[in-house]
């Protein structure tokens, strides 16, 4: 535990914090922020660290936990976010928990009583990616690949363990974070989900696809990409659509944040993706910057109309690039029938819980 001091600096960047123009100002005191205690995983850079600012300037705002596994990366990034404030009392916080650990998650709530003990009112769930070249072949204690552990079934553990500790807010906010791999598009084929058992076999590795191969093993020549990566995130956001169902007072929702330049996504994930790719999108201008897909998920959190109600699956219209207009999955003509059915949601709640406590 780590309690930043309360800086004297005052912002280092005149942009920030940049306002939701299409809705109301986030520096509005006014403004209803649902709470004042945000929990973010994978908050020491990219998104999270991005999203941890906007949040932390909140008026209403007056403790940001930076729940991170790199202990060193995690209070450097609380001391420079204590650093960007002046004239504000807040507290900065640092949790150690990873998300591919399963029962370091299943302890989160015990831990987050003693140390916090403050309901958790905006939860981003941020941490996960593509894992590296062994991601999908590496097996959990939980019977699951070490993919879906680090991007969705560690952060379903962390949301029970805070829910039976009482420590989430009747009206939390929750964002998970999505991509539009879920849908296939370029080296991510579509995912094949069709019930529980079929989902349940894609999390174990266990599933065969009609030519023989794996849909959550690498394909490609070397390290081209990782189809199991997209098929992770498209049976998490129909889980988050069935949470949502199940907890009616909270907002849950999947966000993408689109074709995003300065992620940490590609991290471990060979050359090509976690060099070249990232590369060629600076450079050609592909995606949008980092402060517009953090943009999105402030949305998710502070926008309370569509696509951005509770369920959503928020993602980009087009996807080639991911960028542009956003809508929501479960009613966008092109992926309705996989991500607005509410029997396959079910069936996507019943195969995750098979691999949790």
């Amino acid at each position: 535990l780590i309690i930043a001091p309360r800086g004297p600096a005052a912002y280092q960047t005149p942009d920030f914090p940049p306002p939701l123009s299409r809705y109301a100002r986030m520096d509005d005191p006014a403004f209803d922020v649902g709470g004042g205690v945000a929990l973010i995983t994978g908050a020491n850079q990219g998104l999270g660290f991005e999203l941890a600012k906007r949040i932390a300037h909140m008026p209403r705002v007056f403790k940001v936990v930076l729940a991170c596994r790199n202990e060193q990366r995690a209070n450097e990034a609380r001391e420079k976010l204590q650093g960007l404030f002046a004239d504000k009392s807040f507290e900065v916080v640092v949790m150690l928990v990873d998300t591919e650990d399963t029962t370091s998650c299943r302890d989160f709530g015990a831990k987050w009583t003693a140390t916090v003990n403050a309901p958790v009112d905006l939860f981003l769930m941020n941490a996960g990616g593509m894992g590296g070249r062994d991601a999908s072949d590496i097996m959990q204690p939980s019977g699951s690949t070490r993919i879906f552990a680090m991007n969705v079934l560690g952060h379903a553990e962390m949301f029970d363990a805070l829910s039976r500790a009482n420590m989430l807010s009747p009206k939390c906010k929750v964002v998970y974070v999505g991509s539009e791999t879920a849908v296939g598009m370029g080296p991510f084929p579509k995912p094949d989900l069709r019930d529980a058992d079929n989902i349940a076999a894609h999390i174990s590795n266990t599933y065969n696809d009609p030519t023989g191969n794996t849909a959550i093993k690498w394909i490609g020549p070397g390290n081209m990409g990782q189809s199991g990566y997209g098929t992770c995130k498209a049976i998490a956001a129909l889980y988050f659509s069935a949470l949502a169902r199940r907890h009616p007072s909270m907002k849950i929702l999947t966000v993408s944040p689109g074709g995003t330049r300065g992620t940490n996504a590609h991290a471990k994930s060979g050359w090509f993706f976690g060099n070249l790719i990232p590369f060629m999108m600076v450079v050609f201008g592909v995606g949008h910057p980092l402060a517009k897909g953090a943009e999105r998920l402030q949305y998710g959190f502070f926008v309370d109309e569509d696509p951005y109600v509770s369920g959503a699956f928020v993602a980009s219209k087009a996807i080639a690039p991911p960028v542009g207009k956003c809508v929501d999955y479960r009613s966008f003509k092109k992926t309705e029938n996989v991500f607005g059915d509410e029997k396959l949601q079910d069936a996507a709640y019943e195969a995750v819980r098979r691999f949790m406590r």
